[in-house]
């Protein structure tokens, strides 16, 4: 049910060890609602991101899910909450696609069990359909390319059946109908009560996908801050995007449909 908070960051500080790159870091994010982490690059959105997944201990503050504090979770149970899908991905040469997308099962899983249940394998099969791997599921992980090996990544995360899913620039290695493809799949999830965050450089993406965006910026040695947060129609504006981008940008809006309001950004 959208409005039940399903992530909080608490005066969030992210780093490495007792260094901040990102600090003071205050959201809430509703079940079902897609929030995009927006800045530019060296911002340490990804940083931000990984510490949301507990792959990083913050600096300082509270990452909550569901009211409880991240950090005393038991790990199987916030592998059954929480799925993160890096930006740049490595896996066995040795695993088919099909392989590699299972291993989202494994928090569901006894140690003895591989693909066992009827569950698993429905899950398995919803994963491979949704990131549109049906004719790629016997090939290596090895033989496809970077754009394949990140939709496998998703499908291994979809298979895992989390609440909250993160996404490190999952459009990095898209071509453009994959890309139409994730869009229509995050609008799916979020729609089915899901969470999402993502970290994005694509604007026009953010504005068609996202309920809240969450700029941070870096200004010279100091550690990036939050500039801006709110839904996309007031705060992706020229004044702010300026202050977060060090560049003016166009933005354009398409009134060839009146039913419609779309806006895209540009140089």
């Amino acid at each position: 049910m959208v409005g039940t908070i399903a992530l909080q960051l608490d005066a969030l500080s992210a780093g490495f060890g007792s260094k901040a790159v990102v600090e003071g870091v205050s959201l809430a994010v509703p079940k079902g609602t897609v929030l995009g982490i927006a800045g530019a690059n060296g911002a340490g959105k990804s940083t931000l991101l990984k510490t949301i997944a507990r792959l990083l201990p913050p600096v300082k503050g509270k990452v909550l899910i569901d009211g409880s504090d991240l950090a005393a979770m038991p790990l199987p149970h916030l592998a059954r909450k929480v799925a993160y899908v890096a930006q740049d991905i490595s896996s066995s040469r040795d695993l088919t696609v099909e392989d590699m997308v299972a291993l989202g099962r494994n928090p569901h899983q006894r140690w003895w069990q591989w693909r066992s249940e009827t569950r698993d394998k429905a899950a398995i099969e919803q994963a491979i359909k949704a990131t549109d791997l049906q004719e790629l599921r016997q090939k290596s992980i090895a033989e496809v390319s970077g754009g394949e090996r990140q939709r496998a990544t998703i499908a291994m995360s979809l298979a895992q059946e989390p609440e909250i899913l993160l996404l490190d620039e999952p459009t990095a290695h898209l071509d453009f109908k994959h890309q139409k493809s994730l869009l229509q799949l995050l609008l799916r999830l979020k729609s089915e009560g899901m969470t999402v965050v993502t970290c994005l450089h694509d604007l026009n993406f953010i504005a068609q996908v996202c309920d809240q965006v969450l700029c941070v910026k870096k200004s010279g040695r100091a550690p990036s801050v939050q500039l801006f947060a709110g839904s996309p129609a007031d705060v992706l504006t020229a004044e702010n995007l300026k202050a977060a981008f060090d560049t003016e940008l166009r933005i354009i809006r398409d009134s060839s449909d009146p039913q419609i309001s779309s806006v895209f950004f540009g140089l």
